[in-house]
């Protein structure tokens, strides 16, 4: 399996003005066009990284796969727990990797990513080369167990590493970007398998206009997770919080803070000022 040589390391971050409270187990906001951290809390702690881990998936697949290659659909990858989140797979049909990557990236499908797993070169192969390519990439907080997320003692990662990822994927493949910046699509019925209509489940896109993407995640175990990518101005900001309740509202208040400390207005309603009590 190919990986990506690619070396992300942040530059530590300069004082900056008072950032807003996150509510985060972990966290980390940084500017990928000049490497800088504008804000981290906790960002190497090892934690659950719940379907944020497609990420890695999609960067694995893309890097080794053409996205016009045909896979088909194996049973082990459509057997899945009742509570897993899926695109509707049955074992038989035959998809390309475009379409499993768009079905595991919108509504988080775990029967598409065990399906880019699986029906490629194996599940153990797979993940193999996932662990590999955190390693080529410079990353130490990380280990998977999974293609998926679910909830594995042996499978985290940290803000940090979640934030390198992104930035590796989104720096290397442009297809990866129109993904994920896709709110909804449908996948035309054909031969090999019926239509999908797939909403994605990344509720920032319709909450702060200038977010990109990328993914959510959750589980029990790691609560809500959010890794953002959002565009102002010429400046590209990513965001990765981990364990954290109103994910999406933090994500948003998060990279907006970070576009003022670039020079940039905030695009949020200032909350009006509240009249003193009366007597």
């Amino acid at each position: 399996m190919r990986l990506l040589e690619a070396h992300v390391q942040f530059d530590a971050p300069t004082a900056r003005a008072q950032p807003p409270t996150v509510t985060a187990a972990a966290g980390i906001l940084v500017d990928i066009d000049s490497n800088s951290i504008l804000w981290q809390q906790n960002a190497h702690a090892e934690l659950p990284p719940a379907s944020t881990t497609k990420i890695l998936s999609a960067l694995v697949a893309l890097e080794n796969f053409n996205t016009s290659r045909d896979v088909t659909v194996t049973a082990a990858a459509v057997a899945l727990a009742w509570d897993e989140s899926r695109m509707g797979l049955r074992a038989g049909e035959t998809l390309t990797v475009d379409e499993l990557l768009t079905g595991m990236l919108l509504v988080s499908g775990n029967d598409a990513a065990n399906a880019l797993a699986d029906g490629t070169v194996g599940a153990e192969r797979f993940v193999a080369a996932m662990n590999a390519q955190v390693a080529a990439l410079g990353l130490h907080d990380s280990h998977f167990t999974t293609p998926v997320g679910l909830q594995d003692a042996d499978q985290y990662s940290s803000a940090y590493d979640l934030a390198a990822i992104g930035a590796a994927v989104v720096r290397a493949f442009p297809i990866f970007d129109d993904i994920v910046a896709t709110r909804a699509t449908t996948l035309a019925a054909n031969a090999g398998h019926p239509a999908f209509s797939l909403q994605s489940i990344n509720t920032l896109l319709s909450m702060y206009p200038p977010a990109v993407g990328i993914k959510p995640g959750w589980t029990a175990a790691a609560g809500y997770c959010e890794v953002a990518l959002a565009v102002r101005g010429g400046h590209r900001l990513l965001s990765a919080i981990l364990n954290a309740p109103y994910a999406f509202s933090q994500s948003r208040r998060l990279l907006d803070w970070g576009f003022v400390q670039e020079g940039l207005p905030s695009t949020l309603a200032t909350p009006p000022a509240t009249a003193p009590p009366s007597g």
